[in-house]
């Protein structure tokens, strides 16, 4: 079997996961256009996939040449696309080096020094064991090839989490892709492989078929893995986009019948021509770029932002609400506006008593019409800040939003937003960030899906690196109120230090019940928020430098 998505909790079966279909999807290539919707400010340019595959060649990045051969989108049938499926080595992680190296490993112990790892990119690990040894005359039973194969895998996946080897711009693509798509990973490495690029990068909830080496029979060349890709989307190979970088990948794939790009790299771009590829990509954001004439537009009218800021600023010498508190020049309301105006049509702020009144004048002065004020009595957590907010939220998506969120970029909130209203249909979707000595941390089982949270204000033991949001999420509203009326219950969302109602206890929950989203697309800066002077400082340093976008 591959990698599924978890069942529903048996703590509580009134929940139950929806299964996903496979839709059709149709969406117009509409501007989106600020003074229709009220809006008397400039709304920034926000880089879009294109954007990103054209800095490659503006900058001349080492490997990034432009595309060679014929283009994708000559080649591609794009009125019969309905799903991509992505190989894994050599597409989405650059882990030649880590393979190559690993494998030399485990074959020295057989006294073999000569392997040429090209040949065999693509192929499963022990398949690639069993020829090398045949090649060299070495006859070992299968339980001695089998355990080569173990500790290859378990070698490489340890060197894969020291390096990090994700190809640049992975993680944004692949965001950017699921909100139009179905997406599946079929990769010819051991599952441990595929494991640690699904928890290093947080992406295993965007993919609806995940298979490995050791889901499947026949290994490419053969076409079986990609077959039963095709099968597990509810979609025709014919209607699936492979992108490959291997000669027995692009192989297995056109046997498939799916039409097929290749990426040079571990094969070169004649190489992969010759096996089969109808088009080249030179890197995977060219590939991705090819597709930005389709991005979805953000339906404004079924977006709700939930904005808790019931807080003062006495901690930044401030007499008035935090989210007044000025940053380059500018309230912090006023940033979030910027990027959130566009995309959400009613906004719900949930204000102090002290606050409320000189929040709300600043509000009248900028989005009329278009906010409700909720009062928080006292400060007892964010889950019950976004709960006093909820039963003023008639739209189909809701995003929350910390009220001191100053540096988020719109073209993060935008990505989020379009795969949260695409196709996968997820109770939550929240952008995640790794960092050092981190204050919130979610964990993750071993395949990659979330199992819990942990905050340094609560007292729980925090690890070296982890997992944090960004202050942001994207919630189906009816789900939500569920899901905090069962927290409320059970006292799961109740701090062991501060007794506080928090909202992030819902994540892990909603994460055993329903589909959670995390994409890695919000850099670390944009994760400041502004709690002391010093944050305020950092933010400022950050949006300066951004300053060609948003000042």
């Amino acid at each position: 079997m591959g990698i599924e998505i978890k069942a529903a909790s048996a703590a509580f079966p009134q929940f139950r996961y929806r299964r996903m279909t496979t839709p059709e999807f149709a969406y117009l290539e509409l501007p989106l256009n600020a003074l229709s919707m009220g809006l008397n400010r400039r709304v920034p340019h926000h880089p879009s996939i294109h954007d990103l595959h054209q800095s490659h060649f503006d900058h001349g990045l080492p490997g990034h040449n432009p595309p060679v051969g014929v283009t994708l989108d000559k080649m591609v049938d794009f009125q019969n696309l309905r799903g991509i499926i992505f190989d894994l080595d050599g597409v989405l992680v650059d882990s030649t080096s880590c393979h190559r190296e690993t494998f030399d490993q485990i074959f020295c112990r057989f006294g073999i020094s000569q392997f040429h790892y090209p040949s065999y990119a693509g192929r499963r690990t022990t398949d690639v064991i069993q020829e090398v040894f045949a090649s060299h005359g070495l006859n070992e039973p299968p339980e001695v090839i089998a355990q080569a194969a173990r500790d290859k895998s378990r070698l490489a996946s340890q060197l894969f989490e020291q390096r990090r080897p994700i190809t640049p711009g992975c993680e944004r693509v692949l965001a950017e892709l699921a909100s139009r798509f179905p997406l599946a990973l079929a990769s010819s490495g051991s599952r441990a492989s595929v494991e640690a690029f699904l928890r290093v990068t947080g992406s295993a909830s965007l993919f609806r078929s995940i298979l490995t080496a050791e889901d499947v029979v026949d290994a490419k060349p053969a076409p079986e893995i990609y077959l039963r890709s095709a099968k597990r989307m509810g979609l025709n190979p014919a209607e699936c986009l492979v992108v490959e970088d291997a000669i027995s990948g692009v192989k297995a794939a056109r046997a498939a019948g799916a039409m097929t790009v290749g990426i040079p790299g571990t094969s070169s771009a004649a190489e992969l021509q010759a096996a089969g590829a109808q088009s080249i990509a030179s890197t995977l954001v060219e590939m991705a770029a090819r597709f930005s004439s389709g991005t979805p537009v953000i339906d404004i009218e079924r977006w709700t932002a939930v904005i808790p800021a019931a807080g003062n600023g006495s901690r930044l010498g401030f007499h008035r609400p935090k989210i007044l508190y000025p940053v380059c020049g500018r309230p912090i309301l006023d940033w979030l506006l910027d990027y959130l105006s566009p995309c959400c049509h009613r906004f719900v702020f949930v204000l102090s008593p002290h606050g409320s009144a000189d929040v709300s004048a600043e509000l009248e002065s900028r989005i009329p019409g278009r906010f409700e004020v909720v009062i928080q009595q006292e400060p007892t957590g964010m889950g019950d800040a976004v709960g006093l907010a909820l039963p003023r939220v008639q739209t189909a998506h809701m995003a929350v939003v910390w009220g001191d969120q100053v540096a988020l970029r719109p073209e993060s909130v935008e990505t989020c937003l379009r795969l949260h209203q695409g196709p996968l249909h997820p109770g939550v979707t929240f952008p995640t960030v790794l960092r050092r000595e981190p204050y919130i941390h979610f964990e993750r089982d071993v395949s990659g899906q979330l199992m819990g949270v942990r905050q340094k204000r609560e007292g729980d033991a925090m690890p070296t690196e982890g997992e944090s949001d960004v202050g942001f999420f994207c919630f189906n509203p009816t789900r939500l109120s569920e899901w905090l009326e069962n927290m409320r219950l059970s006292k799961v969302g109740s701090g062991v230090a501060t007794r506080e109602f928090n909202l992030l206890p819902v994540i892990p929950l909603a994460a055993s019940l329903d589909l959670v989203l995390t994409p890695r697309v919000v850099s670390q800066e944009e994760a400041i928020g502004v709690n002391c002077v010093q944050d305020a400082s950092t933010a400022e340093g950050f949006l300066r430098r951004a300053s060609g976008v948003r000042i």
